[in-house]
């Protein structure tokens, strides 16, 4: 019987953090977490970031300042959370196209004796549109230089 690897993560690549802990509604009748919460804690993480490093926080920003919509999310899981753990996603920006934005997550749970513990990794495409037409349109220079100078790290 092969032995799989599991893919080896660079976390020295994220320099974002996004912490928490499991809620009770988050957790399914085996008692861990279930497989959609890690999304929405995910897609929280990608909103933080674009928080913390791109714009002011506000109601209107993502309806008409920065209009991202989701087109590919992809999650690997390799283990599971259990109500009240604690966690942390970390996020970077893996890549800007001309009117995408490519983000990878990585939860990492925290379980005592095996702290950072690899949950489970994510990767998503979300586009910049024109909320009229919805059809995608460049994303603004403003935010790119914001996002380049916080990662200085991008994939070739």
């Amino acid at each position: 019987m092969s032995k799989k690897t599991k893919p080896s993560i660079d976390l020295t690549l994220f320099k974002h953090s996004t912490k928490g802990e499991v809620r009770f509604s988050e957790v399914d009748s085996f008692g861990v977490v279930h497989n959609l919460a890690y999304l929405y804690w995910i897609e929280w993480a990608r909103t933080q970031y674009l928080f913390d490093v791109a714009a002011t926080k506000h109601s209107d920003y993502f309806t008409k300042e920065l209009p991202l919509m989701t087109v590919t999310s992809t999650i690997n899981y390799q283990a599971s959370l259990r109500f009240a753990d604690n966690y942390e996603i970390l996020t970077r920006v893996s890549r800007l196209g001309e009117s995408s934005v490519a983000f990878e997550n990585v939860t990492l749970g925290d379980f005592g004796s095996d702290k950072d513990k690899v949950i489970n990794t994510a990767t998503s495409v979300l586009v910049y549109v024109n909320t009229k037409s919805q059809e995608s349109i460049r994303f603004p220079d403003e935010y790119r230089t914001k996002i380049e100078s916080f990662e200085n790290n991008f994939d070739q």
